[in-house]
């Protein structure tokens, strides 16, 4: 999810086809408002983030269809721009935390439901 949503946040571009590959419900309404919007603003988030997820839960246990990740999202190098040029504001990034709903559908495993905190929540 993270790798499509950097991707498409250097042009700001909420119908990049890799979005959709990897999420779906709430994640993904979630991701292409905030690129849409971006898109609306002409702004665009350049940079990466570091990521270390973990599962912490899987539901069945026996033969699970949803899992719950949760990571300290590092976005202090992931920071919105002018499309023009020039940071958007002088907010640093830093790290938040994140809990995601992987859930199973057709074989494939797509982020659902994400929440993300604010930076220093973790």
């Amino acid at each position: 999810m993270w790798d499509a949503w950097v991707e498409a946040g250097k042009t700001s571009n909420p119908d990049a086809p890799t979005l959709r590959a990897y999420t779906s419900g709430d994640a993904l309404k979630l991701i292409v408002s905030a690129l849409a919007t971006n898109q609306h603003n002409q702004q665009v988030s350049l940079g990466n983030v570091v990521l270390a997820p973990k599962v912490s839960e899987v539901k069945p246990p026996e033969a699970p269809t949803e899992a719950t990740v949760k990571d300290c999202v590092n976005t202090e190098n992931w920071l919105n721009y002018q499309a023009s040029g020039g940071l958007v504001d002088n907010v640093p990034g830093g790290k938040r935390l994140m809990t995601a709903t992987v859930s199973a559908a057709d074989g494939t495993w797509k982020v659902s439901a994400f929440q993300l905190g604010r930076v220093g929540t973790c």
